[in-house]
Formats: structure tokens, sequence, C-alpha cells
């Protein structure tokens, strides 16, 4: 066999596969193969006795004359094959926990079904690696090479990053001609790539190789947990829980297990349906504590209720004897933040009032909110009064009236003539307001909240005012302003810092008070709002109101201000609207307004209805209204975690830090402790706390990042610790996540054909049937690679040409001899 390598230079005739090797002998040859054939056909046209036969002894000279004609042209057949070891066919092979699942009716899973198909006693195996430079790859996390002489696959990856995985395939071998790429997966990735992304950029074909058949999975999953916090006090907290179940119908057991105290809180029953909407359950509690509690909602189904609860919560992966493919997709762990305080609400009256006794009763059932009172109880005298000068001792110019009498010990302590009397109730410490109102940075902005009841401007100093509209633009906090006789009052009020944070213009003139049989009633938009709301419909809350006694007085106020929200009016017997419950967002914080001068009339209430025990409408209101002016109120340290949608990217730990006067503080030094809530087993329980510290971000003072990564299913809490330059301590704050890498592998089990044949098509590939593996080896050397060689085959060199010649003349040889000619 003679086999030559073709450079463009040679002068070969090219048609198609077929060269001649001596193009030069055409025309002598044709000429002696022509005269040849005449002369036959001449010879047997004049044999009359050998009838039709003739013809066919003929045709078999000529056919011999021809071959040994075409053999003097020296035909020869060429072709491109792949280079042998010049081009790389990776195999990328799935080793994450997917594989794992094993169908219905199957003895195997797909992992054990791989393994057999990589074997390297495998026929197709061989026939690739003489054309190719085979190199085996597995993938989870990250991308491995894989020893093919040995492939050990584990399949104990948390998640499949398949997109990734090719993608540096494609940046491995960029400088590599590239054949294709063989891949063994279900095609459940857990990085999908963007909507619009073109696989043929990839820059080489992909091979999925899948079986022929569909798979029958049994499987029921957690589709989707999505979380709601209200302050909504009969349904703080809502958790909805979408399942999916293959088959579409079957009877389920939905469970919500507390983490933290490790006790069943709610389960429920569904029955699944064809309808995505009716598989959904929903949760309703209120939490024992605040703070950041952990939860699991469980999804089984009732002849597995068994094998589920014996399962070992801390190996979400523990295999267990059931009728579902997997377990692990069964339950999902929910980190809930319930803000905790103490939050501190400073309450500013102008005169002692039955809304402060009523408010403060509220609030004293609530552990996270503490309520300062400052009530002014006797205004200030003129500062040139000589009215009963002299009468009453020497103190007399000095002091209030309303002191008179006090021993002189206690002239330190008493306001003086030209002050207000003020008095002090929830403090904390004994120097604490005793000036009166704030007039720091640090001393206001150490409260959550300010209410201010039926007091005008003109007693805040110009500081204090703007120093009150700091503590809401700046510092963040809530501002309530109630009505009274001397709220909301005239131009003073309107062209006051106050004017510009109510959420409603304040009148320059007129009267602010207005007497009358005022009826409360929510708007549509404050039905949408549920720390407004006491009951769970619109009905019922139009019932409450209705049994809400009238308002007798409601200061007169103007329009609402652009982009405030009128949570509710009240309507005077004639039926006109005025604003009851204004609210809207001011800087960082929030201000409402209440031009209610006689609030206090719905807690003195009752309804007549009512029995023992039943909550306290109106306290209630003052609760969630509290909760409503401080959940947002930011904290000098404060922590939040922005978890990745990724399972491969870390979770990154966000966290801000303040001064006492709510600026970002930087060169602060922030450790975090990171405490997993599940502890691991195996070498003995322990606790793996790890203590990390965080670092500045570049971009924003005040603001310190961490990331923190876990393979791991479980629950994480962080206790943040933050020290300014100097060692002091600024505060701490705590905060956590859950890392569910499961969640996202086994959000669907059936094999992802779909995308696996879109992967194939844009890139250049085609799925390949795994009983065809032995037929696609035998196909890829044909197809297109990028580096081949050019062979060349004589045809004329081959004992079947001589024989086919030598077949022909024999045959006309004995058509003569069997018709008598010689």
């Amino acid at each position: 066999m003679i086999r030559l390598t073709l450079t463009a230079d040679q002068s070969l005739w090219l048609s198609k596969n077929l060269i001649w090797g001596a193009p030069d002998w055409v025309i002598p040859v044709s000429i002696i193969a022509a005269i040849l054939a005449g002369l036959t056909i001449w010879n047997y046209a004049s044999q009359q006795t050998m009838g039709a036969v003739r013809w066919f002894a003929a045709a078999l000279k000529i056919a011999a004359i021809a071959l040994i004609a075409i053999c003097l042209l020296q035909p020869m057949r060429s072709g491109t094959r792949p280079r042998p070891k010049a081009n790389v066919l990776p195999i990328l092979i799935d080793n994450s926990k997917s594989m794992q699942v094993k169908p219905k009716g199957a003895n195997e899973t797909r992992a054990d079904v791989v393994s057999k198909q990589i074997a390297s006693e495998n026929a197709w195996r061989n026939r690739l690696e003489q054309d190719f430079d085979v190199r085996g790859y597995s993938f989870d996390s990250r991308i491995t090479a894989l020893e093919m002489s040995d492939p050990t696959l584990t399949n104990d990856g948390t998640v499949s990053s398949l997109s990734t995985s090719l993608r540096s395939l494609g940046e491995r071998f960029a400088a590599r001609p590239v054949a294709g790429v063989m891949l063994f997966s279900d095609g459940n990735l857990t990085d999908p790539p963007d909507a619009n992304f073109d696989w043929s950029t990839l820059g080489f074909p992909v091979y999925p190789v899948l079986s022929s058949t569909d798979e029958t999975i049994n499987d029921v999953r957690i589709a989707d947990v999505s979380v709601s916090q209200t302050d909504f006090e009969s349904a703080p907290v809502t958790i909805r829980v979408k399942v999916d179940a293959n088959p579409a119908k079957q009877k389920l057991v939905v469970q919500l297990r507390d983490l933290d105290q490790g006790k069943l809180v709610q389960e429920q029953t569904l029955t699944t349906s064809m309808s995505e909407t009716a598989n959904e359950v929903t949760f309703r509690f209120r939490p024992d504590e605040p703070g950041l509690r952990f939860y699991r909602t469980n999804v089984f189904a009732e002849q597995d209720r068994n094998a589920f609860e014996s399962k070992d919560e801390s190996k979400a992966t523990t295999p267990i004897s059931s009728s579902e493919a997997t377990l692990v997709n069964n339950q999902r762990m929910i980190a809930i933040d319930r803000k905790s305080g103490p939050y501190r609400i400073l309450y500013v009256a102008g005169r002692p009032n039955w809304e402060f006794k009523f408010l403060r009763r509220s609030l004293a059932s609530d552990a996270e909110i503490q309520l300062v009172g400052l009530l002014r109880i006797a205004n200030k005298e003129p500062k040139f009064s000589f009215r009963d000068q002299g009468v009453s001792g020497s103190n007399s110019n000095n002091t209030n009236r309303l002191f008179e009498g006090v021993d002189s010990a206690e002239d330190e302590l008493v306001q003086q003539y030209d002050e207000p009397v003020m008095i002090r109730l929830g403090v904390k410490e004994s120097e604490e307001l005793s000036e009166g109102f704030p007039e720091t940075r640090e001393e206001l902005f150490a409260y959550h909240a300010i209410i201010l009841d039926d007091i005008e401007s003109e007693y805040f100093t110009q500081d204090q005012l703007l120093l009150m509209r700091q503590f809401v633009s700046s510092r963040g906090g809530g501002l309530l302003m109630l009505g009274g006789q001397e709220s909301f009052a005239g131009k003073t009020f309107a062209d006051s810092p106050l004017g510009e944070l109510a959420p409603v213009y304040a009148l320059r003139s007129g009267n602010a008070n207005v007497a009358g049989a005022y009826r409360m009633k929510l708007t549509r938009e404050g039905m949408l709002e549920p720390w407004a709301r006491l009951r769970e419909n619109e009905a019922a809350e139009s019932d409450r109101f209705a049994q809400m006694p009238p308002f007798t007085t409601v200061n007169a106020v103007g329009d609402i201000k652009p982009g405030a929200l009128a949570v509710a009016t009240v309507q005077d017997p004639t039926g006109d609207p005025q604003p009851a419950i204004v609210a809207q967002r001011f800087g960082k914080g929030r201000t409402t307004a209440m031009p209610i001068g006689d609030l206090w009339r719905w807690s003195m209430h009752r309804n007549p209805n009512s029995k023992a025990g039943d909550a306290d409408d109106a306290a209630q209101a003052w609760r969630q209204m509290a909760h409503w002016l401080v959940g947002d109120v930011p904290r000098q340290v404060e922590a939040h975690v922005e978890p990745n949608a990724d399972p491969n990217q870390p979770a990154t730990i966000v966290v801000y830090v303040r001064d006492e006067a709510y600026l970002p503080l930087d060169n602060a030094t922030i450790d975090l402790t990171i405490t997993p809530v599940q502890q691991r087993t195996g070498d003995g329980d322990r606790d793996d706390v790890v203590q990390v510290q965080a670092t500045p971000d570049e971009d924003a003072p005040g603001v310190y990042r961490a990331a923190f990564w876990s393979n791991e299913t479980n629950a994480f809490r962080v206790h943040v610790s933050a020290k300014s330059a100097d060692g002091h301590a600024v505060g701490e704050a705590d905060t956590g996540w859950v890392a569910q890498p499961d969640a996202a592998e086994f959000r669907q089990l059936a094999l992802n054909r779909s995308l696996l044949e879109t992967i194939a098509k844009q890139s250049g590939g085609k799925v390949v049937d795994n009983h065809a593996l032995t037929d696609f080896a035998a196909e890829l050397p044909n197809l297109k690679v990028p580096v081949t060689e050019t062979w060349v085959y004589p045809l004329w060199h081959n004992v079947w040409v001589l024989v086919a010649a030598i077949m022909c003349l024999c045959g006309e040889w004995g058509l003569r001899r069997w018709k008598g000619l010689s």
C-alpha cells in the first residue's frame, strides 16, 4: 500500500476525491483504448455464428481494455482525516449529586450508567484515542482533571457549574485545536447563563450523550418559599411554600419547624393538582421572640413520614428508602430577622393630657419599645414680671411660681421663672433630658422616633428645630405630629422646619381647631398599609371603624404634600373629608401627621359586644404605629447578608458603622463571628465557629465587607462587633443567612434534554445516543475537525483491479470456446 501526502505545487488532476497520477498519458491511452475497442467491435460484428452472445463477449473484452487503460493513468483516491493526536477531545463528566438520582424502574443511577460508559475497556474510547488527544474532566463547583485510565467519580458535588465549565474549557484550550467536547450530564446546571447567551461562542462543538428514552422521576419538591413580615399583630410573619409533585396528584404533608428550638411550629395537608396556583401552603404565625430565627419547611408524602422524620437532619443527603428519587429537595431553610429593640421614642407634650396616659399604657406591654416622656406642666413666665415681687422671699424673682415654697437647697433643680416647667418620665439616667429637649446631635440621635403632641413650634429654639430636621433626614428617625390646641397652628408653624417636616401644608390663617363629630375611615391606600390595619379584610375594617367613637376636634390643615400618603380621613357631619393620618418619606426617615385633637376618646371607648380578654384596638393601633415609626430607623452598627444567586460564589456580609452623630465611621475594626446553626457530625460533634474580619469598602465610607462561602447546606448566624480606631466599642449587631446549594442542584430532576439539545445545535455538535457510542467514534473522524491531513490511496495498485481484468478476459474467452470459436 502506497500513501502520499500531497503538497500544493504538485501538478495533479483533482476531481473531488479522485486523482490521476499520470495525467500526461490520458491522450495516448485514450487513443490506444479506442482503437482496441473499435477492433474488438469490428471483430465481433463479423462473427455471425455467435448470435447475440457475441455482444456480451465484446463488452467483457472492452471492459478489460478499459480497466487496463485506467490503470495506466494511475488513479488514486484522496481524502482528509484528523492528524493523529493533534486535536484535543475533552470528555466532560458531571460529578454533582444530581447524578445519583435513580429513575423509576431503573436498577442503576445515572452516575452508574456513565461510569460503565466511560470505562477504559470500551471500544469507542479506544477508537477515539487513535485519532484524538482524549482528556478527561469532571465538574461540579469547578472543573477538575480526571485520569481516564481509572475514571473514578464521587458524585458528591453540591452544584453543577456546566456553563462555567464549558467556558473554562474554551479558555483553557484557546490556543489548541479542539475537535469537540463529549458531555455526560443531566443538563441540570446551577449557573445558567444569560437568556440570550449564544453557545456558538464556545468555539467548539459539544456532543451531549443522552439516553434515547425519556425517564420517569417520582419526586416531591419545594419549588419556592417566600417570606413577608408585617406589623399586623395577628399575623406578623407569613411564609408561602410552593410545592411541585410528580405524579401531579398526591396528598402531601407540609411542615414548618423551628430550627433554633427544634420543634414543630405548624403542619398542614396539601392535595396537589395540575394547577400550579393550587399547590401552595401558607403559614401565618408570630415568633415567640424577636431577633434572628431560623426555620425549615418540609414536604413529603404521608407514606414517607417515618423515612423523612428519621433522617439525620444534619446531613441533608443521607440516603433513605422512600417512594421518591431523592429527599434532598423536600426541605428548605428560612432566615427571619425580626429586628429587636429596645427602641426609644421621645414623647414631647405641651400640656398633660389623656393621650400620653393611653399611649404609655399601650406600649408598656411591648418589651421592644421604651417610651420617654417630656411633658410641660407650666409655661414660662414673662421675663420682666413684677407681680407679687418680694412677697415670696428672695427667690421669687428667680424661680417659677410653681416652685414657691420649695426649700432653697432645691433651687438648682427647679426651672427659672422664664423657663417652662417640664416633667420627665421613663428616663434611663438622672441627667437624661435634665435640660429639656435635646440640644446636641448625640443626645437627640439616641432616640429612634419623636412624638410631638399639642406643642407649638415656638417652644423649640431654631437650633433644636434644625436638629430635629437632621434627626429625620440624616439620622433616619421617625416623627409623629399629633393634633391639639397648639399643633399645626398658623404662619409660625408653616415657616418653621416643623412645617417643612409635616406631610401636610399648614394653614397660615384661620381657625386651627374645628369642632364637630368626625368619623374616621381608612383610605384605599391605607388598606394596603399593614401597620394601619387591625383586621384581615376590608369588611372587618369597615365594621371596626363603624364602632369607633366620633372625634370632636380636628386641626384644620391644608392640602397633602406631593409624595405623601393619606392613610386615613375623617368626615364631618356634612360629609366633607379631611386628613386624619398622613405619612411621607423625608430624607432617610419618615414623618406622620395625625391632626386629631382627642384621639384618646378611642382608648376610653370599649365595644359593648367585646368579651373579656379581647384585644384593645386602640392599644394595638398605637403599638403598630410605634413599630412602623422605628422599624426602618438605622442603628450605629447594622449588618446584613447579600446571598449570591450562584452557589459557587460566596455570600457577602455588609456592615454599616456610624459614630454617635450617625456620620460614617472609618478606620473601625469589624470582627465577625460566624456560627453554623446545625453542627456537623463526624469526628465528634463540634461547633465550627469561624472568626472573620471585615475590610473597608473602597467606594463607600463607613461600609465594611466580608465574604464567606460554604459548600454545605446550613444556616449561619453572624455576630458583628465594631470598635473605633481608638479601641472604643461602637456597637454590636446580629444577622444571618442560609446556604442551600442543594436547592439549586435538585431544582429539577428530569433530564434537561431541551437545554442539551440547544447547546449541541448552537455549538455545531449533535446529541449522541448513549447506545451508539461506537458508531459515533467511527463517525467523528469524518466530521469537521480543526487539524487534518490529506491522504492518497492508489486504486490501480490493488489485486481486485487485476482480478477484474482477468475475469473479463476469461469470460470473453469462455464464451468464444462455448460457441466453437478459437
